[in-house]
């Protein structure tokens, strides 16, 4: 019972609900104006709502099978730090490092977090050498799909943006730095072995 991932299912309940509620993802999303004027808590909560249907796809979809893989083993420390910390992560950059930026939607910062803290996990962990060599190509794919971005301004993922909404690389980049500062702050210490013979 410990290991079904109830902390992820009802992460990505509850965002897909807050999505599709009519009305609702605009009274969440960032937006700067409001936030300076005292709604403190939108860079967190727009974390939770979309802009598309396939961009909370794209976004529930990987946070369901990321956060899931780590409940199931036990990491449920590990996935609480990811998200905490991408989420702290994310409303910081979108605030003051991008002044620029007048609305925000999306999980991907959270995503990208529990992407990068699985792959380092299993690069990181025991297994055969084909296991961590394709954990460590899929960190050179996160690397390259964030430069992608911002070479290019398009999403990789999330598909076509409403007219305006633009893909924040940044976000994707802080996420898997937070993932990366997950996966150190909670490394699973080896257990040493009992010794044999007499004292």
């Amino acid at each position: 019972m410990r290991r079904l991932p109830w902390v992820t299912a009802a992460l990505v309940g509850c965002a897909a609900l807050l999505s599709t509620l009519d009305g609702l993802p605009a009274r969440l999303e960032y937006d700067r104006a409001l936030v300076r004027a005292g709604e403190l808590w939108r860079p967190l909560t727009a974390q939770l709502v979309h802009w598309t249907p396939r961009m909370a796809l794209a976004d529930l979809a990987a946070l369901a099978l990321l956060g899931g893989w780590l409940e199931a083993r036990g990491r449920r420390r590990g996935l609480a730090a990811g998200l905490l910390l991408a989420a702290a992560a994310t409303a910081v950059g979108i605030h003051f490092l991008l002044p620029r930026l007048a609305t925000y939607r999306g999980s991907s910062g959270l995503a990208a977090a529990l992407f990068v803290l699985v792959a380092v996990e299993l690069a990181a962990g025991p297994g055969p050498a084909r296991r961590r060599l394709l954990a460590v190509a899929a960190l050179a794919l996160f690397a390259g799909k964030v430069l992608y971005e911002t070479a290019t301004g398009r999403a990789a993922a999330a598909g076509a943006l409403p007219a305006g909404v633009a893909v924040v690389p940044l976000v994707h980049l802080l996420g898997g730095a937070a993932g990366l500062l997950a996966a150190l702050l909670t490394k699973r210490r080896p257990v040493p072995l009992p010794r044999s013979g007499a004292p």
